[in-house]
C-alpha cells in the first residue's frame, strides 16, 4: 500500500515516528515472558524458603522434645543402675549375712590391746590388681614382724568350695608393732582367715607427743554359710564312718 503525504517538508522536519516491526514485537513479548518467569520463580523460591523455615522450626521443636526424653531416659538409666547395684549388694549381704556376723565377731575377739581398726572390707578386682605380694619385715626388738603364714596359721579346711574364699583388707592403727604382730597371729590361728600378710605399715603422728602405726593387712577369708557348715559336718561324719568301717570291716572290737 502506497501512502502519499502532501504536507510540506518543513512541517515534517521535527516530527519523529516510532515504528515497531515483527521483530520488535517478539523482543517485547520475550522480555515480558522472561519477567513473568522470573517473578514466578521468585515467588516459588519464597514459598520454598517459607516451607523450609517451618520445617526447621518443627525440627527444632522435635529436637527439644527428644532432648527432654533423652535426659529422662538417662536419669531413669542412672536410677536403674543404682537400684540394680543396691539389689546386688543387698542380695550379697543377705547371702553371707550370718558369715559376716561370725567374721566380725571373730575379728572383734582377735583385736589385742593398743589396736583399733579403721575398715574391714572385701577387696575388689581393681584392688587385687594393684596389690602385689610383698614380704615386708619390721623390727620388733629382738625379732621380726611376720608378713606371711607361719606354722601357727590354720591350714585350709578340706572340702571348702574355693568360691567361698575371698580376699579381704583390714586397715587400722596400733601404738606398737608388737600389737600388729599379735593381731596377725590371732588371725592366723582363726578358722576364718588364712594367708594373713602385712601390706603396709607407716608411722603416723597425731600430735607432737602422740604417734601410732597405720597398717594394712590382707587375708583370705572363708565365707561359710550355715548350709556350708552343715554340709562340711555331714561330709566329715561320712568320712569318719567310712574310715572306721575300713579299719574294722567286721565290726570287731
Amino acid at each position: 500500500m502506497i501512502q502519499i503525504n502532501l504536507l510540506p517538508k518543513e512541517y515534517l522536519k521535527n516530527k519523529r515516528v516510532f515504528a515497531v516491526g515483527k521483530s520488535g514485537i517478539y523482543v517485547v513479548a520475550g522480555a515480558l515472558a522472561a519477567a513473568a518467569l522470573l517473578t514466578g520463580v521468585t515467588f516459588w523460591q519464597m514459598h520454598q524458603v517459607t516451607q523450609l523455615e517451618e520445617s526447621i522450626a518443627r525440627a527444632n521443636q522435635r529436637a527439644a522434645m527428644l532432648r527432654q526424653d533423652i535426659q529422662m531416659v538417662d536419669a531413669l538409666t542412672d536410677v536403674t543402675t543404682k537400684i540394680t547395684n543396691r539389689m546386688a549388694a543387698v542380695e550379697r549381704l543377705d547371702r553371707h549375712r550370718t558369715v559376716w556376723v561370725r567374721l566380725l565377731e571373730n575379728v572383734a575377739t582377735d583385736i589385742p590391746e593398743f589396736v583399733w581398726l579403721g575398715s574391714f572390707h572385701e577387696m575388689t578386682a581393681a584392688e587385687l590388681k594393684k596389690t602385689t605380694p610383698s614380704q615386708p619385715t619390721q623390727s620388733l626388738g629382738g625379732g621380726t614382724l611376720p608378713s606371711s603364714p607361719t606354722e601357727a596359721q590354720a591350714a585350709p579346711t578340706v572340702g571348702i568350695d574355693t568360691s567361698n574364699i575371698h580376699q579381704v583388707q583390714i586397715d587400722g592403727y596400733a601404738f606398737t608393732l608388737n600389737a600388729i604382730a599379735a593381731l596377725m597371729i590371732r588371725l592366723m590361728q582363726s578358722d576364718y582367715f588364712e594367708n594373713v600378710e602385712l601390706v603396709a605399715s607407716t608411722e603416723t603422728k597425731f600430735s607432737d607427743d602422740e604417734k601410732a602405726y597405720a597398717f594394712t593387712l590382707s587375708a583370705a577369708a572363708h565365707y561359710l554359710s550355715d548350709e556350708d557348715l552343715r554340709n562340711l559336718a555331714a561330709q566329715a561324719e561320712r568320712e569318719a564312718t567310712t574310715a572306721s568301717t575300713t579299719q574294722n570291716p567286721k565290726g570287731l572290737n
